[in-house]
């Protein structure tokens, strides 16, 4: 694997990792906290007054949502993440190791491994789905369930669009908007801390793919989104290019808008989810997790 240069040059760049993890924290709660309020004033030309109230009564529109859906992401992801790298590393482009524009083959082959992981994706998330709690935790079970047929429920809202003009908002708001400012701050900021502080590259790239899917809340996805910030994390760590993880993040978000797109506008009665609910879905997952481990290993040879 590349060697990742871990020294940070910043004014806080000398912090032990742990402190620099409360830092980040801290770093992401005040950037969220600033570019909302920022945001709360610039709704107000854009949907009137009328924003406090749906705000305040949990009431938007479906604009509305999705204006404070970026306006979030800004502020807790890319704000917070850029402000940290600065603090800790003086050049955030560099801190994030982004100065170097990857190669073209690096690139295309990342979009492959996401695509062709979607079997393994898919049977990870038929056995998350199957999770069951035991009986005296029944009442947190519902939560959760409940919880998670919310998030589907409004991410459908989101993605039910008929126009071009609503497919590229989308595709800005669910595949770019977060491609760059989660791995800048899961893979760049956060794997890179717990890389620091174990000195393992293995051990921080499986704990920020742990938070990385914790920190959704979706808990009957929790498997397969699992898996993906592992796949990132190790692109990050063989290339030592955050462009790639942040490619191969927006592919994957936008593979699903797209696919979302078609489907819903050809009318058809297919159901992504369901293409793990098979019992013979072991085999392509097992034949997937064989292709994806080689095109691994291809990526780090390429990369070396």
């Amino acid at each position: 694997m590349n060697k990742i240069n871990l020294k940070d040059n910043g004014a806080l760049g000398g912090l032990h990792p742990f402190v620099k993890l409360l830092l980040l924290g801290a770093t992401m709660l005040l950037s969220a906290l600033v570019v909302s309020l920022l945001g709360f004033v610039l709704a107000i030309p854009i949907f009137g007054t009328d924003v406090f109230t749906g705000y305040l009564e949990g009431d938007l529109s479906l604009n509305m949502i999705r204006y404070f859906q970026i306006v979030s992401h800004l502020g807790l992801f890319i704000g917070a993440s850029l402000l940290f790298a600065y603090l800790v590393g003086r050049d955030p482009l560099y801190y994030f190791h982004g100065k170097r524009v990857p190669y073209g083959r690096i690139i295309l082959l990342s979009a492959v491994i996401m695509l062709l992981a979607v079997p393994l994706v898919y049977f990870l998330a038929h056995l998350n789905q199957q999770m069951s709690l035991p009986e005296s935790m029944s009442g947190l079970e519902e939560w959760m369930r409940q919880a998670e047929d919310a998030a589907e429920k409004m991410t459908e809202r989101l993605l039910n669009v008929t126009s071009l003009q609503g497919l590229l908002f989308n595709l800005f708001m669910i595949a770019v908007i977060p491609a760059i400012g989660e791995e800048f701050i899961f893979r760049g900021a956060l794997q890179r801390i717990f890389h620091q502080w174990t000195g393992n590259a293995h051990v921080a790239v499986i704990i920020a793919g742990v938070i990385f899917s914790a920190i959704h809340f979706q808990f009957y996805g929790f498997l397969p989104r699992l898996l993906l910030g592992i796949m990132l994390g190790y692109m990050f760590v063989i290339t030592g290019n955050i462009w790639v993880p942040v490619f191969a993040h927006f592919f994957n978000n936008a593979f699903a808008v797209i696919m979302h797109f078609y489907v819903y506008n050809a009318d058809l009665d297919f159901d992504m989810e369901s293409m793990g609910d098979h019992s013979l879905s072991v085999i392509p997952a097992a034949i997937s997790l064989v292709i994806v481990y080689i095109l691994f290993r291809m990526m780090q040879f390429r990369s070396s």
